[in-house]
């Protein structure tokens, strides 16, 4: 039988052991990268899905485009990725009771509880006659890989339901006593031997392996209500994950019944998964670019151990949150010594009680900040909540359950975040931590606007930066002087604008003036974003006025225009994803992807593993004139070592491939 797919020839590095509120942006991917590959490529993970999680999360606040995010996926690579008409979307996750509340505070209605299946998520399509006609994996989410020809060979999905055209999604997953008796020697754990076993080449091989499914969700049809919906895939033949329909008060119940029955479950699962039920609400909810608002995962928990809070410290974020983070004596959960614990906001500060010299009990969440559970003894006076910013010194603030800085563009710790997501979301290279300090420091960059106003001179005050790597830095600001409207909008750093988000306002309102003249109801009947996403842009673009001002004064903000059509489906180009690095000698950026774009090519924002051509331009090309590779070459090149398909090629070869040279195209 054949294995899932083989780990690269070169792992990635073993990342730093430190807390992940400790890490850098480029320590947090390589950790992120290091325990993906474990998981998937090994199938011998060394964190739990919490540590993991709360790493994927520290690096999406801090670089929400990192390739480091584009590369997560749930069943490999290989064969042919196709685009999920509707984006399967993650799910939120919560360690808590209290969480869980929050959450469903925000609809009416009751709430569907079900198990969340340990599998391989999956689209089913069906046609208008009910045949199935396509079924594949969810991927990164956007993009998943299709495995119709094995599907036929699970007998649990059925090849017809005599109602359609539908989509159907749901979870691949192998039963466990399956696994016992005939895998258990060869593979480490039942999802990756589904994994594996839904990219049989030989597709019939597939049967052996004694696959189920499981339906969570049907679009494509109108329902009022989840159980309706689910109702509807039970009476046409759709195995349905076991489901039930509670009020709100009852999900703290209905997750400890599943906790205590799960040893004896058939099939793995690790959390229970708790949907609004009413469907008008999740309409209203919307979602983030990252996961639906009307669902979330309630996730198992892992060791616990008893300590003493030694010190309550506040750790300030991009946004000017400040964040409580107890300090406790050393001690050993999982194999691991913590002695970091997240206390999360102060409502949950409150409610628990946590305060210097308490006794409290802490839940690890693998090699990153812990969870304090309870207080098992209260410390001797309350907790200190601060009334200055303990980097700025600015007055504090609370706005709702979260302490703010009540100057976050003057916080240095705040500012730092905001200049970092800036030069990633605009793909200006360069700007690493160390070089961003010594703006700060120096006063040269206090906004995302000064860096345009960086002369060569200024940047040779900073140390150990010589005059041509000064000069470097000033053009690849200059270069992104003039930015799509998504682009500029995921730039700003707005709460719930992520690249979904900042791609649907663009097509909807046009221009920068159509967005920021856009009301919270017209924002959110964009399909897919909702009230409260609405909401919270409407917030983040009033408070961000002068920045966007500001940065008007240099940077031309493009009008979105529809994609031009695809020219040639038999181009080399179609299919393929290319990233641009580098000054281009005979266009600007923009009109390169454009020219991708026409001919059927995808323009993904950054490097990662999937991607199929990086592009150096060839003024001052590394490939052509000894010229310095970009943090874009150097990526690829190291993702290269490590196996990934990565073709680097010059300007002159890309523009061969679209026609428009006289070179002959590299080979796909």
């Amino acid at each position: 039988m054949d294995a899932p797919a083989a780990p690269p020839a070169a792992p990635p590095a073993e990342p730093i052991d430190k807390p992940a509120d400790q890490m850098t942006t480029d320590e947090l991917a390589a950790a992120v990268r290091y325990h993906n590959w474990r998981y998937f490529a090994l199938a011998d993970p060394i964190i739990s899905d919490y540590a993991f999680d709360a790493l994927t999360r520290r690096l999406t606040a801090l670089a929400p485009e990192h390739p480091a995010l584009a590369e997560l996926t749930a069943a490999g690579g290989g064969g042919e990725r196709v685009f999920h008409d509707t984006p399967m979307l993650s799910l939120d996750k919560a360690y808590d009771e209290a969480t869980v509340h929050k959450w469903a505070d925000a609809f009416e209605g009751p709430i569907v509880e079900s198990p969340k299946i340990d599998g391989v998520a999956a689209s089913l399509k069906y046609d208008a006659d009910g045949r199935l006609v396509q079924a594949v994996t969810r991927g990164d989410g956007a993009r998943g890989e299709v495995f119709t020809a094995n599907a036929r060979f699970i007998a649990a999905i059925p090849q017809r339901i005599g109602a359609g055209p539908v989509e159907v999604r749901g979870e691949v997953y192998q039963p466990l006593s399956v696994f016992r008796e005939r895998f258990a020697a060869d593979f480490s754990n039942p999802r990756n031997t589904t994994a594996g076993a839904i990219k049989q080449k030989e597709a019939e091989r597939t049967a052996a392996y004694g696959l189920l499914f499981f339906t969570y969700a049907v679009l494509g049809r109108e329902f009022e209500t989840v159980t309706e919906r689910m109702a509807w895939a039970e009476a046409h033949g759709l195995p349905v994950v076991p489901c039930a329909l509670m009020d709100k008060g009852d999900v703290q119940a209905g997750y400890d019944a599943w906790l205590a029955k799960r040893a004896a479950l058939d099939f793995e699962i690790d959390g229970v998964v708790y949907t609004a039920d009413r469907i008008a609400e999740h309409a209203r909810l919307g979602a983030t670019a990252h996961h639906p608002r009307y669902a979330i995962a309630y996730k198992f928990q892992g060791d616990s151990g008893t300590s003493t809070i030694e010190r309550i410290e506040w750790s300030v974020s991009r946004s000017g949150a400040i964040t409580p983070i107890a300090v406790i004596a050393p001690i050993e959960l999982s194999g691991a010594m913590v002695s970091r614990c997240s206390l999360h906001n102060l409502a949950i500060l409150a409610q628990l009680g946590a305060s210097p010299g308490a006794q409290v009990t802490a839940t690890r969440r693998g090699g990153v900040i812990p969870h304090i559970e309870s207080v098992v003894t209260p410390g001797p006076e309350p907790a200190e909540v601060p009334a200055l910013c303990p980097v700025s010194g600015h007055a504090t603030e609370q706005v709702g359950d979260v302490l703010m800085c009540s100057e976050p563009h003057h916080c240095p710790a705040a500012m730092l975040g905001t200049l970092e997501h800036f030069t990633k979301s605009a793909e200006i290279d360069g700007f690493g931590p160390k070089i961003m300090a010594q703006l700060l420091e120096h006063g040269l960059v206090r906004e995302p606007a000064d860096f345009y106003r960086l002369t060569v001179d200024d940047l040779q005050r900073l140390e150990r930066l010589g005059r041509k790597s000064a000069q470097n830095l000033v053009d690849n600001v200059a270069g992104a002087r003039t930015l799509p409207l998504a682009r500029f909008l995921r730039s700003l750093g707005i709460e719930s604008l992520g690249a979904v988000a900042a791609d649907k306002l663009a097509e909807a309102f046009k221009t920068i003036d159509g967005v920021l003249g856009a009301s919270v109801d017209e924002i959110a009947q964009v399909h897919g974003l909702g009230e409260l996403t609405g909401r919270l842009i409407v917030h983040g673009l009033a408070t961000r006025r002068e920045l966007i001002a500001n940065l008007r004064e240099f940077v031309t903000i493009e009008a979105f225009t529809a994609p031009a059509a695809v020219i040639a489906n038999d181009s080399p180009v179609s299919g393929r994803s290319f990233v641009f690095t580098g000054k281009l000698a005979s266009m600007d950026r923009k009109a390169a992807q454009e020219m991708v774009k026409a001919r059927g090519g995808e323009t993904p924002s950054g490097v990662s593993r999937t991607l199929d051509f990086l592009v150096i331009g060839d003024d001052g090309s590394a490939l052509l004139s000894g010229g310095a590779m970009s943090s874009k070459h150097k990526k690829a090149e190291q993702l290269v070592a490590e196996g990934a398909g990565i073709r680097i090629i010059s300007e002159t070869e890309f523009r061969a491939m679209c026609g428009e040279g006289r070179d002959t195209p590299p080979t796909p």
